[in-house]
């Protein structure tokens, strides 16, 4: 992948502590640190349980320490320059835990690296479109827009943002706004990927859906953008393509690429409300959390989640580099491979 951003002030000797880097979006995070900044020190929090394939390769530190405890995290942070906060809570059995993972978290982390490298050059901190909760119209909102989530998730990212407000006066912090991620290792999408290549296409109710989205390396190069770009200090960013895309439009490109018709199966909203419940109920007896619940029912029923990148590009120089056909297409492939489809 070429950048076509300016070289930011970033020192190729430096330390970077990634937080979520065992996961699909941090994973790829680390792995572009790595590509741009060869010489740089990488320490990855992990926890004894964390499965660690993404990172098997990469010539990373692995530290384990838990964001539930500031203390632990203190030997790695220090004469950190760059901090990645990109763990979060994405799904979960009880409200209480989003609000751990998310807004405890938060906190900790800070505090933890306010004590141990107060002269830290760039803390970036993962939120989520979902702070800000869907928009008006098919226009896409910008980062004035009042946020308004409508999920737990999404307030509790919300929440999490206020606490990296309240440390922006002795941390220099960036806030960054991802839509919908998709791309290689991912494992929410792709069940659209499975439904089509079974030849399916599962549509929640009679509107159409207008959504914002963005290739995982694409975010990938924000994040390391936002961290190493000296204009991001203090700033909220939404990261995404430069479009926002009809729901339809999407699935059908996916059909083309998969070489495939689809028969649309529409599910009505209240159907498809009482089967997430039945998903989510079974899901809580297995102690498993689910990504399909009656939460992610409320986010489909908003027609609008469109947002703009047009902050990012105008101060930091951001360019989508992935068009959205290349880069299902780059994704299916890489589905096959992997033998997942």
């Amino acid at each position: 992948m070429e950048t076509d951003e300016p070289k930011s002030e970033a020192r190729t000797h430096m330390k970077v502590f990634v937080t979520g880097a065992t996961g699909f979006v941090g994973s790829w995070v680390v792995a572009e640190f790595i590509r741009q900044y060869p010489e740089a020190q990488l320490v990855c929090l992990v926890r004894p349980t964390s499965n660690l394939r993404w990172l098997q390769h990469q010539p990373v530190i692995l530290f384990t320490g838990s964001l539930t405890d500031p203390e632990s995290l203190l030997p790695a942070l220090e004469g950190v320059d760059y901090v990645l906060h990109i763990a979060g809570v994405t799904k979960a059995l009880h409200i209480a835990d989003y609000y751990r993972g998310n807004v405890a978290a938060t906190q900790n982390l800070l505090e933890a690296v306010y004590r141990a490298a107060p002269d830290v050059q760039k803390v970036v901190h993962i939120s989520s479109q979902a702070a800000v909760g869907p928009s008006p119209s098919p226009e896409p909102i910008d980062e004035s827009h009042p946020c308004h989530p409508i999920t737990d998730y999404g307030k509790s990212k919300l929440e999490s943002e206020k606490i990296a407000r309240q440390w922006m006066d002795r941390l220099p912090i960036t806030i960054l706004r991802p839509p919908a991620v998709y791309g290689p290792r991912d494992t929410d999408v792709f069940q659209v990927f499975k439904n089509l290549k079974w030849g399916i296409e599962l549509k929640i109710g009679g509107r159409e859906q207008w959504v914002s989205i963005i290739h995982v390396f694409d975010l990938a190069r924000g994040i390391v953008l936002a961290a190493t770009h000296p204009a991001s200090a203090g700033e909220t960013y939404f990261v995404c393509n430069d479009d926002v895309y009809p729901w339809s439009h999407i699935t059908r490109l996916l059909q083309q690429i998969i070489g495939k018709k689809a028969v649309t199966l529409s599910i009505p909203y209240p159907i498809a409300y009482g089967a997430a419940a039945i998903i989510e109920a079974v899901a809580y007896l297995r102690r498993k959390p689910t990504i399909l619940n009656r939460q992610k029912m409320r986010e489909v029923r908003q027609p609008y989640w469109g947002i703009s990148n047009r902050k990012i590009k105008q101060q930091l120089g951001f360019r989508q580099s992935i068009s959205l056909e290349e880069g299902l297409r780059q994704t299916f492939q890489w589905y096959l491979e992997q033998g997942w489809l």
